[in-house]
């Protein structure tokens, strides 16, 4: 190998060695003593002393194919003696140990890729299956419900998007093209989980219209003039943006946006959720710490102006494509709307 790779390794070692988190400074003296090969890469063992009477320790730095001069990220030293006889194997297992590391890393990282597909596919599917659902509805030592707050319905057409982003502006925010009864007062529970995977989470929000036991989920549609339509065609659903969904009514949604426009009229500079609505949440959050993450994971808003009610939750694994689902009973009525969000059995390994 050349002169060239030889001193991009040692100039690489030298920074390395300069972080904070290490030396904090360039080493008094640094000098490669021996080279080898690993899997195809060619590697350089260095011994160097952070100051000039200090003992020898090793490092080693490569990972380097062929003439280049970009390592593969191998380069370390434990900041133990240098000792010439075993300077090759003790570089070795350091490699070893890092390639061990990224491979882990690497493996783990696929596996939530994996589990983050078969979420989405979980909560995209045209029927979402009861006992998924009820899996989800228990108190176990990781798993636990609650009601979260209430949601009016005045006229009884039902908006779920995101209360962030979206509603406020009017835009990717359907209405639901079946009706709950005009009037109602209903209310709104969310399952959630904590696990090692994705910590705590919000995994399903549920609207609960009857008192009877939902027996299918059948994805909703929107309907015909609030679907949101795209260049090449139409999509179900609504988008998240902010992180976070809700349940209103028609009429609250647009009381919400008169109210908004009210605010900002007040606050030209602000900023609705970190000049208002964090304010709740945080409140929320101190209510109930041990349901939800710092800074909060939902809030019951009842506007101001008019007293209508409506629920923002925090929506599972963050922005995405998310779908509401009517839940029939056993006599065909729709007794819940749920969003399902997380399903905690692909994470819990």
């Amino acid at each position: 190998m050349g002169k060239e790779q030889l001193n991009a390794a040692q100039q690489s070692m030298i920074k390395w060695l300069s972080h904070e988190n290490e030396l904090g400074k360039a080493p008094a003296r640094i000098e490669c003593t021996k080279e080898f090969e690993l899997y195809g890469l060619h590697y350089y063992v260095f011994r160097f002393k952070a100051e000039p009477l200090d003992k020898w320790l090793l490092a080693v730095c490569g990972g380097y194919e062929e003439n280049g001069l970009e390592h593969s990220g191998h380069i370390f030293s434990d900041m133990k003696s240098y000792n010439d006889k075993t300077a090759v194997e003790d570089a070795t297992e350091i490699v070893e140990r890092i390639r061990a590391y990224w491979m882990e890393r690497a493996r783990r990282q696929q596996q939530l890729n994996d589990m983050i597909k078969a979420n989405t596919d979980f909560r995209t599917q045209q029927e979402i299956p009861v006992k998924d659902i009820e899996n989800q509805f228990v108190k176990t030592e990781n798993r636990f419900y609650l009601a979260v707050g209430s949601v009016d319905f005045p006229t009884g057409s039902v908006i779920v998007a995101d209360p962030l982003a979206y509603l406020p502006s009017r835009q990717f925010s359907p209405v639901l093209n079946k009706k709950v009864p005009a009037g109602e007062r209903c209310s709104v529970e969310v399952s959630l989980c904590r696990n090692d995977v994705i910590g705590l989470r919000m995994c399903t929000a549920r609207l609960v219209i009857k008192q009877t036991p939902a027996v299918k989920y059948i994805k909703a549609s929107a309907t015909e003039d609030t679907v949101i339509k795209l260049k090449d065609g139409s999509i179900e659903g609504f988008p998240v943006d902010a992180g976070m969904i809700c349940f209103c009514d028609k009429q609250t949604a647009e009381e919400y946006r008169e109210f908004l426009d009210r605010w900002y009229a007040e606050n030209p500079d602000g900023n609705h959720y970190d000049d208002y609505f964090a304010a709740f949440f945080a409140e929320s959050y101190s209510n109930m710490p041990a349901y939800q993450r710092e800074g909060g994971d939902f809030i019951e808003w009842i506007n101001p102006d008019t007293n209508s009610r409506m629920v923002m939750i925090a929506s599972g694994l963050g922005d995405g494509l998310y779908n509401a689902y009517y839940g029939y009973d056993a006599d065909d009525n729709i007794c819940q709307i749920i969003v399902p969000m997380v399903n905690p059995d692909i994470f819990d390994v």
